[in-house]
């Protein structure tokens, strides 16, 4: 039996340059289950984003984003933060693990880091038994 691949969503920071190259579709297809979004600034992403990736069938989201100190637009990466911290209440409220939902400073155009972090995160939503009960709501519909 074929393992599904995990589904991640990941919004990271244009100012990250993790693929200045141009490289990011092919990431992406190398792998399985790994959506990529790249956003202006990690500020942007809102708590709503977050739920609703989950609701839509992904097991977990990432938001990648600048050291505090080096944000470009100088709060986005403190926003982003508080955002998903407020995202994982609501998740831990309805009964859905808070980790699937995480925010990570990531060194700009390491992606060796990237990998690195992926791996960790997929081990983390394979340890959970099942796609969170939100998305299986919402593909019921």
């Amino acid at each position: 039996m074929e393992k599904t691949p995990t589904k991640i969503v990941v919004y990271h920071c244009r100012n990250l340059r993790l693929f200045h190259d141009g490289r990011q579709k092919d990431f992406e297809r190398s792998r399985p289950g790994l959506k990529l979004v790249t956003i202006p600034c990690s500020g942007k992403v809102e708590a709503h984003h977050l739920l609703q990736t989950l609701a839509g069938g992904a097991r977990g989201a990432l938001v990648l984003a600048c050291a505090e100190k080096a944000c470009k637009y100088l709060e986005g990466s403190m926003r982003s933060h508080k955002r998903v911290d407020y995202a994982r209440v609501w998740l831990k409220k309805i009964g859905i693990e808070p980790e699937r939902l995480e925010f990570i400073h990531l060194p700009p155009m390491d992606r060796g880091a990237l990998d690195d972090v992926l791996e960790e995160f997929t081990r983390t939503l394979e340890s959970f038994e099942t796609v969170p009960a939100a998305a299986n709501i919402q593909q019921s519909r």
